[in-house]
């Protein structure tokens, strides 16, 4: 599973430790399924969870949830065991819970409305109430008229809320017009049908408009129509609420009739539903009022924007918790069995609404600095190409610089790298793989070290060395990126290159212009960027409709999460909130086990684009609990046929195997024995050695029999070889060795608890390589506990089978 934060208080000393049976879980008790990336902080209490620990009776076992649900909110229909109990893996209950068939008393009450029967409705009312309303009516026609015009509402208005969540809300609301039948107890109810029915119907039509108006961009009119739905719904609960509050919440106490209560809880839902749209109305009103914020004469403040977009977004998220709250008071048995599943996805889809508006305003301090809300700041912008692979995403093709003070852009512009190397006024000695293709280490080859804030301070260093200013952070992007945020936009027309780019042929078309087609008078191979950056960020600000929005905020959120965008900031503060959002591109700390595969490519072309990777890692803990690792990385080749020449050259990898520190290379296979000599005499010449570089490369040694590089860097020990594959090969590296810890199967037998975890951090820029990893343990070592639903028992072990799109965890608890 991905790292997550792992609650604190889970493990204690062995001298506290109370055997237990373990937890049975079920899919309702998930809040969302297991897909997260691990900030720092929460590998190191993830460390503590797992290490030479013991779980306590009297608590719950984590179940690691998700990116992005770092908070804890209601969970749909969960229900907590008196006393949590252990088994060797989690046992999940289905998905979708069988709940009963409505009784036919409840059914027949949709036969007998009269059609000519319409509802009356209150006045309206300036003061939003707190209650709640019901619907008693006989027939099918409100119940099927409010259902299609609330069906039509959340179709479009689903831009707002995500059309899953947005969809599963129409049952709740519907709830209010929810027959309650021939019970006599509530036969006063049914005189007020007329108005209750009148003012919820005036609610869902004008939701309906106001989605409508949303995707016209007719803000104004929208804002009214949200008001408008808030007031009617209000209207309606109030009305119960006169009626008798009282008797409607102890409905809830018995079967049937439980659909007053139900009702009640939907429409206040409904109502908050309304207030949301209203502040997320707001929102993108001041969005859509920004043109281009790149353009400088447009005086644009992104920090006022920012502000007045974090206060709408902070209200919305307290009317949807207070949604959460009255969907929490919503029977699922009283809704038609046709609307079960929408609720239940209504209900785990919003709480992940909800975490990335707290996820927007937890950033605050970090985007109010980016944006100069501290003073000017200038930011360092590189252009990594993964398909030419680089320890932190990419080569370096282009740069950027922008200028910006109090959210206003004072100055912006993209150029090629080569045009500040050109500068460069000193020589220096590049690491030695980097010598078989280039006698100088310059900004170009300046992202050598995995750990970004390591490479990022060398950019920095190099570009003042260039005649460049001292800039207050640098921030990588991927071509990745682009593709994602060209899949919001749609295509564009690049006028002054007769060319239309789109997510599928970006990369292609611009590497075509860049290596082929630019003016060579000119000789600005990366002006298309250049000309491509403000056009793209225009049609950002300015996207259609609210969906759009969404989905921009999204493909942010995927570049930062997968490591195609990484962020560094010179301030100590910004810097570890950064890191804390596991955005910072730094090489994880962790106690226990550790993998991470990094690729260079050294002259080997655009070829990474056309070549697929897996990972497998087994993890063998032998009797007497030592811990021996077996890595195998297989490279394919499907270049060789390919249009594009750059395509089909040989890929010529430096590959870094990072593993804990202190770990005994026992054998390697698959890789080529080549050493790199110097193409200069350095010391000759003058060339300055840098620090970091010298270190490292004083401390390596060199296996006899593999011909394996091995040193420390970064708190790893690497194991590093150069790796070739042609087109249309494959190409299998295979790496075993001793860990530098043991697990302690004795303690387990004594009743006491050990444990394995592993963490595997993928390379930044790379699209994901497909991953499988096992563990295999004496059948004498019983598992108690694991991390994750997706380590799947096999004989002799667990086995995960997967992805690296994202940084992975997994951890077993050992006992009794």
């Amino acid at each position: 599973m991905d790292v997550r934060k792992p609650k604190q208080n889970i493990i204690r000393q062995m001298s506290d430790v109370v055997p237990a049976r373990p937890r049975v879980f079920s899919r309702e008790q998930e809040t969302c399924p297991v897909e997260a990336e691990p900030p720092q902080r929460k590998i190191d209490e993830g460390n503590r969870l797992i290490q030479l620990g013991a779980l306590r009776s009297s608590i719950d076992v984590p179940y690691f949830p998700r990116a992005d649900s770092i908070r804890s909110y209601p969970r749909p229909e969960a229900t907590q065991p008196e006393r949590p109990t252990f088994h060797a893996q989690p046992v999940h209950q289905a998905v979708r819970p069988a709940y009963p068939m409505p009784s036919e008393e409840v059914m027949s009450d949709a036969s007998d409305q009269s059609s000519s029967q319409q509802p009356t409705a209150q006045p309206a009312r300036r003061t939003y109430m707190s209650s709640a309303a019901m619907d008693t009516s006989r027939g099918p026609s409100f119940s099927q008229r409010a259902a299609s015009a609330y069906f039509a509402f959340v179709s479009t208005l689903a831009p707002v809320f995500r059309k899953k969540f947005a969809y599963a809300t129409v049952g709740l609301v519907i709830l209010g017009a929810v027959s309650i039948g021939s019970v006599s107890i509530f036969s006063q109810g049914m005189k007020m049908k007329g108005e209750v029915l009148g003012v919820s119907q005036e609610g869902f039509d004008s939701l309906n408009a106001a989605a409508q108006n949303i995707k016209d961009r007719r803000f104004d009119q929208s804002a009214s129509d949200f008001e408008k739905a808030a007031q009617s719904f209000s209207d309606a609960a109030q009305s119960l609420e006169e009626w008798n509050a009282t008797l409607v919440d102890l409905s809830q106490f018995f079967p049937v009739v439980s659909k007053l209560s139900s009702g009640k809880n939907a429409v206040e839902a409904g109502k908050h539903f309304a207030l949301a749209g209203q502040s997320m109305n707001t929102a993108l009103q001041a969005l859509s009022d920004v043109k281009n914020p790149l353009d400088v004469t447009a005086n644009v403040s992104l920090l006022e924007l920012f502000q007045k977009t974090e206060k709408s977004v902070i209200g919305a998220k307290e009317e949807l918790i207070l949604a959460q709250e009255s969907l929490d008071g919503v029977k699922v048995d009283d809704l038609p069995e046709d609307k079960r599943e929408r609720f239940i996805q209504v209900k785990t889809q919003l709480p992940v609404m909800i975490e990335m508006m707290q996820g927007f305003s937890d950033s605050s301090h970090i985007l109010s600095d980016l944006l100069g809300g501290n003073g000017p700041r200038k930011y360092l912008f590189l252009f990594q190409n993964n398909h030419e692979m680089r320890a932190t995403g990419g080569f370096i093709g282009s740069y950027g610089l922008l200028d910006i003070t109090d959210g206003r852009v004072r100055n912006f512009f993209v150029d090629g790298i080569f045009n500040p190397d050109g500068q460069l006024k000193q020589n220096i000695v590049p690491p030695t793989p980097i010598q078989k293709m280039s006698a100088g280490w310059s900004l170009h080859d300046s992202n050598w070290f995995p750990d970004f804030p390591m490479s990022a301070e060398k950019a920095i260093s190099f570009y003042e060395k260039t005649g460049g200013p001292t800039v207050d952070g640098v921030i990588t992007f991927t071509p990745t990126v682009m593709q994602k945020l060209l899949r919001v936009t749609g295509p564009i027309y690049m006028e002054g290159y007769d060319k239309t780019l789109d997510a599928d042929n970006f990369i292609e078309e611009v590497q075509q212009q860049v290596e082929v087609d630019y003016d060579k008078t000119e000789n600005k191979p990366k002006q298309i960027l250049a000309d491509l950056a403000p056009i793209l960020i225009d049609r950002l600000m300015n996207v259609s409709d609210a969906k759009q929005a969404l989905s921009t905020a999204q493909a942010l959120e995927e570049g930062l999460s997968e490591k195609h965008i990484l962020l560094y900031s010179r301030n100590a503060d910004v810097e570890k909130i950064i890191d804390d959002a596991g955005w910072s591109g730094k090489i994880l700390d962790v106690e226990r086990d550790y993998l991470s595969v990094i690729n260079t490519n050294i002259n080997g072309y655009k070829t990474d684009g056309v070549v697929d990777e897996s990972i497998e890692h087994k993890a063998s803990i032998q009797d007497d609990g030592s811990v021996i690792d077996t890595v195998t990385v297989v490279r394919e080749h499907r270049g060789g046929h390919e249009d594009k020449d750059w395509w089909n050259k040989v890929n010529a990898d430096y590959m870094r195997v990072y593993v804990p520190q202190g770990s005994m290379l026992i054998s390697a296979e698959g890789q080529t024995r080549e050493v790199v000599e110097p193409p200069l005499d350095y010391d000759t010449l003058g060339f300055r050695r840098d620090a970091d570089v010298e270190y490292m490369e004083k401390s390596i040694t060199v296996d006899p029999e593999t011909g394996t590089q091995i040193y420390d860097e970064a708190g790893k020990t690497v194991f590093a070889n150069w790796v070739y594959v042609s087109p249309q090969e494959t190409v299998t590296v295979t790496y075993r060795y001793l860990l530098p810890f043991k697990v302690q199967p004795e303690l387990a037998e004594n009743g006491g608890f050990d444990s394995y975890s592993l963490t595997l951090e993928k390379q930044a820029g790379s699209v994901g390589s497909k991953l499988s990893s096992s563990l295999e343990f004496p059948a004498r070592m019983k598992s108690v506990w694991q991390s994750s639903q997706n380590l799947l028992p096999y004989d002799g072990g667990l086995r995960f089978e997967g992805d690296l799109k994202r940084d992975r965890f997994m951890g077993v608890v050992f006992g009794k």
